[in-house]
């Protein structure tokens, strides 16, 4: 018996790809999705958009990690068409564009020729100025031009079984929206968009048998342009001004609605949900080592690792020993965070990525978290649901609905690398005797962003947006 009811239908999770080695939204999905099959029977399809040689690989490697279980399905947009048949490609006669097949101008020799499937041409800058797709045996799927002279530069033309075209959009959101009108419903399709860039297409994707709630992940702002009434991300624009087009947004902190309705005005369609995690039911080791921190995270610009490079280095030692750091990650600034360590002679570890990287929280006495923003701050619940204690950045928009200062972790003002270091120091010289009802306290705040009380919080949501949904 499934211990939480989800309303019914067939569930979705609208993604752009599903990188190789994925972190932050990928992951959250991802767990969210399974959360969803253990918790309420209630089977998951992933969607993707992106055009890979073989997605069979993708779910074996999924599988593999554990990251997919029974239960979990992945649809890919170009492994899909592939298989229509020409009365399936005729669905879309009705919305192309007339006179507009003249632009369908097939690459032949030029491009890359990067595989079967796939003919990609670019510009001197690497831009994409066209890609022709094919299916199995040769014959041309599709033309995606995107040097289209005149005012719309885009153009998409769809080709039928043996190769002909049949029409052209001057949009392919247009196939993106053939493509989900053939999906299951049953009697409703609840699409949950996590990325943003599938976002866009979706958030006018009206239909009245499909319920779709977009989660916002990041900020929503451009760096540096004021909080809250600051400049909107580019990438974020469409989707933000157009937030009451959705049947319900999903916002991961009340901190970041609350800003969102600050610069554009509320709306009723608006919904907080936070991450949810698996959380230990039982306690975790409350009396461990005090001198060994550990970060997960990721090696780029945004996370500020190297603010955690130089709070260890000055640090110091606890008694006769270094308290010690350890990175797991990757991403591209791991050589210049390397030189840092070496120079600074720093006591740190790089130790690269690993699917099983979270069980270092059950060792290690605290976690570092020096992000310059975070969605929320998923990082800070693995940590304290493991008895480890979280020192994080004040920053927005999670750690501070998370952690409760001095009780269950640590809040240190935003780029206060001397705040770090206090408070590194004092969980160092404590006794564990000391820290022990810390870890308590921080396991037990953990709970309440546990997995059966976040897709509880989900069904809720998903109830109200049907509820409201407006006729298409």
């Amino acid at each position: 018996m499934a211990e939480i009811e989800l309303p019914r239908g067939h569930h979705y999770a609208v993604m752009w790809g599903i990188p190789d080695n994925y972190a932050g939204m990928t992951n959250s999905m991802m767990h969210r999705s399974r959360a969803f099959v253990e918790l309420a029977g209630t089977e998951v399809t992933i969607l993707t958009y992106e055009h890979r040689p073989n997605y069979d690989v993708i779910r074996k490697r999924l599988r593999d990690r554990g990251a997919m279980i029974d239960g979990m399905h992945i649809r890919n947009l170009w492994e899909d068409i592939r298989s229509w048949d020409d009365e399936q490609l005729k669905q879309a006669v009705p919305t192309f564009v007339p006179g507009a097949e003249s632009t369908f101008k097939p690459l032949g020799e030029r491009g890359n020729h990067a595989g079967p499937l796939v003919n990609r041409l670019h510009d001197s800058h690497g831009d994409t100025l066209q890609v022709d797709y094919f299916r199995a045996d040769g014959t041309m799927l599709g033309s995606d031009r995107r040097d289209v002279p005149g005012e719309q530069a885009r153009a998409f033309t769809l080709c039928d079984t043996s190769g002909t075209p049949i029409g052209t959009w001057q949009t392919i959101w247009e196939l993106y929206w053939l493509w989900l009108d053939s999906l299951p419903r049953d009697p409703i399709a609840w699409l949950i968009s996590d990325s943003k860039t599938s976002a866009n297409h979706l958030a006018t994707y009206h239909r009245d048998d499909v319920v779709r709630l977009h989660v916002i992940h990041g900020s929503h702002l451009e760096p540096d342009s004021g909080r809250p009434m600051g400049i909107l991300r580019s990438s974020r624009e469409y989707v933000m001004k157009n937030l009451d087009e959705w049947d319900g947004v999903v916002f991961l902190t009340q901190q970041q609605l609350g800003e969102v309705n600050a610069l554009l005005g509320t709306g009723a369609n608006r919904y907080v949900v936070p991450h949810g995690r698996f959380v230990p039911k039982t306690p975790p080791n409350l009396k461990r080592s005090s001198n060994h921190g550990v970060m997960l995270t990721s090696l780029n610009k945004r996370k500020q690792i190297g603010h955690a490079i130089k709070a260890m280095t000055r640090v110091g030692r606890n008694g006769t020993r270094r308290v010690t750091l350890d990175v797991w990650g990757h991403g591209p600034f791991q050589e210049q965070l390397q030189k840092a360590i070496d120079k600074a002679d720093a006591p740190v570890a790089l130790c690269g990525y690993s699917d099983l990287a979270w069980k270092e929280f059950d060792t290690a006495s605290f976690s570092l978290l020096t992000s310059n923003n975070e969605a929320f701050g998923l990082v800070l619940v693995e940590s304290m649901g493991h008895g480890c204690i979280p020192i994080s950045y004040d920053m927005p928009y999670g750690p501070s609905e998370i952690i409760t200062h001095g009780v269950d972790g640590f809040l240190v003002e935003a780029d206060d690398i001397s705040g770090l270091v206090t408070e590194i120091r004092r969980l160092a010289r404590a006794k564990p005797s000391e820290l022990a009802p810390m870890r308590e306290a921080a396991w037990r705040r953990a709970q309440e962003f546990n997995d059966e009380n976040v897709t509880e919080h989900w069904a809720t949501v998903m109830e109200k947006a049907l509820a409201s949904k407006r006729p298409a």
